[in-house]
């Protein structure tokens, strides 16, 4: 992979996930309505919905040879919608434990930011029935490849 194909990391990171939590429907970018959603014993099926991050140049790792041989870092938001607080923290647990660490490339690995409890997604007639919980997650990027080039830890 040459260049900031993000797209391409991105797709890799959503395929894992596909696979990983096979269970679930996987949304990206958007939460979708009450109408669209699975029922299960007509409560709506816990999913998970991840939003993606753009590229952020860390101007603390910046190359003397130009802005391409910078260190830059992208990242997402993930989130789980259940229609029990115990549910979302359980699943955002399960999910934060899978992705510390995963690497996409070999090189690069996915390290947690800032994560919430379950928290009221939706009510309904002023009673809350549906919650999410999320975290955020960050990765390195270069322009040659993802991790290659990375300043140690």
């Amino acid at each position: 992979m040459t260049g900031f194909n993000l797209v391409s990391v991105q797709n890799t990171i959503l395929s894992y996930l596909q696979t990983q939590f096979s269970d679930y429907e996987i949304y990206e970018d958007y939460l979708i309505s009450e109408q669209e959603l699975q029922r299960v014993n007509k409560q709506v099926k816990p999913y998970i919905v991840i939003a993606w991050h753009g590229l952020d140049r860390l101007g603390s790792n910046a190359a003397i040879s130009g802005v391409r041989q910078d260190e830059y870092e992208s990242g997402f938001d993930i989130g789980v919608i259940a229609p029990t607080p115990k549910q979302c923290r359980y699943a955002i647990n399960i999910i934060i434990d899978n992705l510390i660490g995963y690497s996409f490339d070999g090189t690069a690995y996915l390290t947690p930011g800032q994560s919430s409890s379950p928290f009221v997604a939706a009510a309904r007639d002023g009673v809350p029935h549906l919650y999410m919980a999320m975290s955020e997650f960050s990765f390195p990027m270069n322009y040659d490849n993802p991790g290659q080039a990375m300043t140690p830890p």
